[in-house]
């Protein structure tokens, strides 16, 4: 599971510093605010820091209160920041349970929504430009 993990934070980073050129000032600066503290729920979900586990999990859901971040959620996003926060709140219930398992599932299905979305940009961009 640590792979499987240690990858998709890899796969989070490379996409999004592909993508970085297409981003505005202010949208590239939520999106590294948003993968420092993925990193940080990875370290945590990896050494079972329950405590960090809670403090980035609820940092991140602050990041999606931000506005820029509601100003990002257009209609054909609205289904990736749904599994996202989605995730962050199965990670906030297995930091409280002390669930290793299911934080690791969680933080899974976090970066899977990271990656979706990023995807579903990046295939926009591309179109946009043919």
């Amino acid at each position: 599971m640590k792979h499987s993990l240690r990858f998709l934070t890899l796969a989070v980073v490379v996409l999004s510093a592909g993508t970085a050129t297409a981003q505005t000032a202010r949208t590239g600066r939520l999106m590294r605010e948003k993968l420092q503290h993925s990193q940080r729920i990875l370290q945590a979900v990896t050494t079972s820091d329950w405590a960090l586990l809670q403090r980035e999990t609820q940092a991140l859901t602050d990041v999606t209160k931000n506005p820029t971040w509601a100003e990002l959620m257009k209609a054909q996003l609205r289904p990736y920041a749904d599994e996202f926060q989605k995730a962050l709140a199965d990670l906030s219930a297995a930091a409280a349970h002390r669930d290793y398992d299911e934080s690791g599932r969680s933080y899974l299905a976090l970066t899977g929504a990271c990656l979706s979305c990023h995807k579903h940009v990046m295939n926009s961009r591309i179109a946009n430009t043919k």
